[in-house]
């Protein structure tokens, strides 16, 4: 156990390390800055002060902008000495940095700060958590017992009509889905606002089946292929030779093999629920960190989008060890595989 859990302590550090070296020079190499990439022009329309080469500079070193490149990644990563020669530890502390677009708020209370007199959930990272555990418990809720019906009987019409219905919604985008549902359930039926009050429970539904939908599709035929070559497996004929019910054959000789590889593809699905965050937080002007991110991009806000690219990775790196251990736990094999193979 302490060999597998400093092999995985290792590789996270590895994968964040070069995720926030990639994602560094990447951001460094689009052309601009966060006050030069706009004319001044829309920025008189939105009442804010064009930026001339002085204030430009001052701010440039009082963000760290004016030194190498080297220096500014060490900085932001590991820390460095301020003006009173005080150390003030970098993102390896949970210390992202100040936000350049919204006058130097740092990056942890933009994200985690909820509003005053508000709750943890309230932050833009809860409101985001919320989102990702409502599609959760669709794609889970949904996917899996859809993956089942349409395995129990394969050539039915019920099958049929499940197989045609996840094939539409895995080729459908989720923008596309998430207006059509606007559309749809909006301005024809009037079931919901067009403007949502995300105070509302019931407001949520839409932007958590648009984030959901792609992904249910996908772990329902996943359920579905798994039970397909397992039931047609010897032991589970000969379980039926020896009299057992079907429900028994199900529940005790074939759910608890399927759901190895129903697990292990729940990674890559939680991993599509976060990214989908992009998408539906900005269709629907969801307060996420989706949302959060794509207009930090835009304003090319470094340390904000520094400090959400690392919360990704990591949200995605944990998720994996925890699927892989969750695999092995369920089958030994594949543990005494990677051990027979190392």
């Amino acid at each position: 156990m302490i060999g597998f859990l400093l092999r995985k302590f290792l590789r996270v550090i590895t994968v964040l390390l070069g995720t926030a070296l990639i994602t560094f020079f990447l951001m460094h190499a689009i052309p601009g800055n966060p006050w030069s990439n706009y004319s001044d022009s829309p920025r008189l329309l939105l009442g804010l002060p064009g930026f001339d080469k002085p204030l430009q500079r001052e701010l440039e070193r009082h963000f760290g902008l004016d030194l190498p490149l080297w220096r500014q990644f060490t900085r932001y990563v590991i820390g460095d000495l301020d003006g009173d020669g005080t150390y003030i530890c970098g993102a390896v502390c949970g210390n992202f940095g100040p936000s350049i677009q919204q006058r130097g708020r740092t990056i942890q209370d933009v994200l985690f700060e909820p509003p005053e007199g508000g709750k943890t959930w309230e932050s833009r990272f809860g409101y985001s958590i919320r989102l990702v555990l409502f599609g959760s418990m669709i794609v889970v809720g949904l996917g899996i017992p859809l993956g089942i019906l349409s395995a129990a009987k394969p050539k039915s019409a019920l099958s049929r009509a499940i197989s045609v219905g996840l094939g539409a919604l895995i080729s459908t985008p989720n923008f596309v889905l998430g207006l059509l549902a606007t559309i749809v359930l909006a301005s024809w039926l009037r079931i919901i606002n067009v403007l949502p009050d995300w105070d509302n429970p019931g407001h949520w539904i839409i932007p958590a089946f648009v984030l959901a939908a792609m992904p249910m599709a996908s772990i329902a035929r996943v359920t579905h292929a798994s039970l397909v070559n397992i039931l047609n497996e010897d032991y589970v004929r000969a379980a039926r030779a020896r009299g057992l019910t079907e429900n028994r054959v199900m529940l005790f000789h074939v759910m608890p093999n399927a759901f190895v590889p129903i697990i292990t593809f729940l990674g890559p699905v939680l991993m599509e629920l976060f990214i989908g965050l992009f998408i539906v937080e900005n269709l629907y002007a969801f307060p996420g960190i989706g949302r959060e991110f794509w207009e930090s991009i835009l304003t090319l806000d470094y340390s904000m989008i520094m400090g959400l690219t690392i919360i990704y990775a990591t949200g995605i790196v944990l998720i994996n060890v925890l699927v892989e251990f969750l695999s092995e736990s369920l089958d030994p094999r594949i543990r005494f595989a990677r051990y027979r193979g190392g």
